[in-house]
């Protein structure tokens, strides 16, 4: 069996040869380590990089101000759902008992496990969290430009609180701010990953086009590199 990449889906074209000597040698220590996984799990901050704690704050800080708004989380743009399962567990810390909230993950989902593997994911969770036996988290395979609609047409009473754009693309953001905005109150917020960014400029072409930078307050987190967002 070949052995796996740890780096193959973070590796950037701004990843100094430093980081990546950094990345090589946190994967031997995580191996080497005293404890179990799930110990190593329950002391996270000896393994987890700067740059990830910073996501996950930023996510957090961003999920705070849609707290009194109704409706659902669209993620689109999933991976290895890492993104997904962070909206999902700040809701099941923060707001307990917001059934009707829905978290949906829009990804074509290449990799032969990756479905299996974020499904196990969502019944732990499932698990370990209060009203459990409701669903709450869910995952939608293919195009987005053909899934997301045929999710609101299957699903016409979905209220949209918070739309993360992680496609990178411009056909599934513009398709997605097409398709999830008419149902975003006032209030809720639509988060980028990739304004402004040279190596995917897919996502900036679809906010202009389809919504007009002119029209949108987009503010930045000051310790987050690429992650910004629009009260809308």
């Amino acid at each position: 069996m070949k052995e796996a990449d740890p780096y193959r889906f973070q590796v950037s074209s701004t990843t100094s040869g430093k980081d990546k000597e950094y990345r090589l040698a946190l994967e031997k220590y995580f191996e080497k380590s005293r404890g179990n996984n799930v110990e190593k799990l329950h002391n996270f901050p000896k393994y987890v990089p700067r740059q990830v704690l910073t996501r996950f704050l930023s996510r957090a800080e961003i999920f705070r101000k849609v707290l009194n708004v109704p409706g659902s989380i669209m993620e689109c743009g999933v991976l290895l759902g890492g993104g997904l399962m962070t909206w999902a567990q700040l809701s099941a810390i923060y707001e307990p008992l917001n059934h009707p909230c829905r978290i949906v993950g829009f990804d074509l989902f290449t990799e032969p496990d990756d479905i299996e593997d974020i499904e196990e994911s969502i019944s732990l969770y499932d698990s370990n969290r209060f009203i459990g036996h409701i669903p709450k988290v869910s995952i939608v395979k293919g195009d987005i430009c053909e899934t997301a609609p045929s999710y609101i047409e299957e699903n016409p009473h979905t209220v949209v609180r918070l739309l993360n754009l992680d496609a990178n693309l411009y056909e599934p953001t513009a398709t997605a701010l097409d398709t999830f905005l008419p149902r975003m109150p006032k209030g809720a917020v639509i988060v980028f990953d990739e304004i402004n960014a040279e190596n995917c400029p897919g996502e900036t072409m679809a906010v202009i086009d389809k919504l007009g930078l002119g029209s949108l307050k987009v503010e930045r987190l000051q310790y987050d590199t690429f992650i910004s967002y629009a009260i809308l």
